[in-house]
């Protein structure tokens, strides 16, 4: 069930993603023809591809953590015996899980506050706090995600081949 419950949010972070780099390209193609063939970009394009693109790297944080590609230091994999090693890789999925937790948290405050001062951007005035929505998600997104790799070390990908 929990590998169906992860794979499906691959799914939704994933089209997600696509869906804003399709937004921002747009976006940018419609303001630089605009230019190009009508004498005069599109207002407030340029703005919707950034928060575009913002919002498809921050989702990207997710997407990451569930194929395992962050980096982590290896400099003391070789001084633990490999006994251990399968423990170590749990509580650093649970350190990651805690980390992501207190992140997320922090983040939804900053969202929250952000949503009672009815705060808005500056080149197109809307508010912003469905935005920025996207930090408190990937952080608990990503929280999930070491928890469930932590209770089930079966779940977790293998790492990147390294070069």
């Amino acid at each position: 069930m929990m590998r169906r419950l992860l794979r499906g949010l691959w799914w939704f972070e994933a089209t997600v993603c696509v869906i804003t780099f399709l937004i921002a390209s747009a976006m940018l193609m419609a303001d630089v023809l605009g230019r190009e063939l009508l004498g005069g970009g599109i207002f407030g394009a340029q703005r919707v591809a950034v928060w575009a693109i913002a919002i498809a790297g921050l989702v990207g944080f997710a997407l990451v953590t569930a194929e395992g590609g962050h980096l982590r230091p290896k400099f003391l994999d070789s001084l633990l015996p490999e006994a251990i090693q399968r423990h170590m890789d749990r509580l650093a999925d649970l350190v990651s899980a805690a980390i992501c937790i207190g992140l997320g948290w922090y983040a939804f405050e900053f969202v929250y506050g952000s949503a009672m001062l009815g705060e808005r951007g500056v080149a197109i005035p809307i508010v912003v706090w469905p935005i920025q929505m996207c930090l408190p998600w990937m952080f608990l997104s990503s929280a999930l995600r070491y928890l469930a790799f932590a209770t089930w070390p079966a779940l977790k990908p293998a790492p990147p081949a390294g070069p």
